[in-house]
């Protein structure tokens, strides 16, 4: 994928993957990884963990779609009632 299609916490996931994979090739725990004392999640568990993080931000992105849906079809709805208002208004 190109850089440009990468959101910011997507390129900090990956920016984060490599040097996790980098600190596992050389050997060397990364620095952040030495001061933390809690057991680092499997592979499997953090999988899990982004997916469940994923599926609730396109939850909430399509709550908030839905919303602007509806407040725009309503909008559009009510524009048109006036025109109608005003059109019949005059001819009489």
């Amino acid at each position: 994928m190109e850089k440009e299609k990468l959101s910011s916490r997507e390129a900090a996931l990956i920016a984060q993957a490599r040097r996790e994979a980098e600190a596992q090739k050389s050997g060397n725990p990364p620095p952040a990884a030495a001061a933390e004392e809690k057991p680092k999640a499997s592979p499997a568990e953090r999988l899990a963990q982004l997916m469940a993080e994923e599926r609730a931000e396109t939850a909430r992105r399509k709550k908030k779609m839905r919303r602007y849906g509806l407040i725009g079809s309503a909008a559009i709805l009510a524009a048109f009632a006036l025109w109608l208002l005003r059109v019949f208004s005059r001819r009489r």
